[in-house]
């Protein structure tokens, strides 16, 4: 990927003057770490944590039929949601395996937002434009590049949302609701959700208003957290990415998602799985696994996590070896099939 084809944040030069080292994500420049990440993975999981998500595609459809052609791509159940609901879909392609998994939100009467998996975001725009039959009263915007996706993460976000957002949204926002708000006389967005197994707010704002933003929460104690710190609580989670979980192509049933996007249950042949490894290497993306010296599957996801002490993992594997407690090994690692999420908040 030449350096013109790579994508930067619109607060690139923002997160470089608080110390950010860079890597590339599904052809974003993104924050890796602010120097330490597991001090930002921590801090993630005791307080809160801010991080920058504007690599995520940020689709607007208005207009009296846009409720159709939302339906039309990413199923009925998104495109009846009732004003300021929220939830996740996906966008199929012809085969029916995953294009994209979006979180869609009615944030008015006729108005809804689709935020994609970063890199989708042409060829959900494509979808949604061929969904629109003649005469349909619908307007489709890109506003990924005019807009920028905070978020806000932990066991903390709400009342630093209350504190220095917009004291409102907390009580305001149960999950999977969203609600327009004004941050120092600037319109916003926010929805209530997390992909990070934690409770959490992404927030749509202009560029200047997160920058503001950003600040904002730096200067009240809640410091940004890099890529590296979220793709380790994802991986936890066992949330699957489209870049690398999906991209191989994988059905909603395969991916796991069938349940939890409210689709019709079917049994595939194989299943993205969470692994825990016995030690800390990290194999490679695409590393096959076995059982025993059967090729069984292959590794699509992988990160140390701080606190299992312990490479954690998703994989693609055969049906018949998916079940937690079932041995693999990965790129000469050991590790076993283990139940989602792989982490679990202590209850005291």
């Amino acid at each position: 990927m030449s350096e013109t084809e790579i994508n930067r944040l619109a607060l690139h030069a923002v997160h470089e003057a608080l110390g950010a080292s860079f890597a590339l994500h599904a052809g974003w420049r993104l924050p890796e770490t602010y120097g330490d990440s597991e001090d930002e993975y921590a801090r993630l999981r005791s307080n809160a944590v801010a991080f920058d998500r504007s690599d995520r595609t940020r689709l607007l459809l208005s207009g009296t039929d846009a409720a159709t052609v939302l339906g039309a791509v990413f199923g009925e159940a998104a495109g009846e949601l009732e004003e300021g609901r929220a939830l996740r879909a996906v966008a199929l392609d012809a085969g029916g395996r995953i294009a994209d998994l979006a979180l869609v939100a009615r944030t008015g009467g006729i108005a809804y937002i689709v935020m994609g998996e970063p890199g989708r975001g042409a060829a959900t725009l494509s979808m949604l434009e061929a969904a629109v039959g003649e005469g349909y009263d619908v307007v489709i915007q890109d506003r990924t590049a005019t807009t920028c996706l905070m978020g806000i993460a932990g066991p903390g976000a709400a009342e630093a949302a209350a504190q220095h957002v917009n004291e409102a949204l907390p009580p305001r926002l149960p999950s999977m609701h969203a609600a327009p708000f004004e941050f120092h006389g600037y319109r916003a967005l926010a929805i209530r959700t997390s992909s990070l197994g934690e409770d959490g707010f992404e927030l749509m704002v202009a560029p200047p208003v997160a920058e503001h933003l950003l600040g904002l929460l730096r200067g009240a104690g809640v410091a940004p957290a890099g890529a590296a710190a979220q793709e380790i609580a994802r991986i936890e989670a066992g949330v699957p990415a489209f870049a690398p979980d999906l991209e191989t192509g994988l059905t909603p049933a395969e991916a796991g998602l069938s349940e939890a996007l409210g689709l019709r249950p079917e049994e595939p042949s194989r299943l993205l799985s969470a692994l825990l490894f016995e030690g800390n290497a990290t194999p490679p993306v695409g590393a096959p696994a076995l059982a025993g010296e059967q090729v069984v599957g292959e590794l699509r996801s992988c990160a140390h996590s701080f606190a299992l002490d312990a490479a954690a993992g998703l994989a693609i594997l055969n049906l018949n070896q998916s079940q937690p407690g079932t041995a693999i090994t990965v790129g000469g690692e050991n590790a076993l099939v283990a139940q989602k999420p792989l982490y679990r908040r202590r209850k005291t």
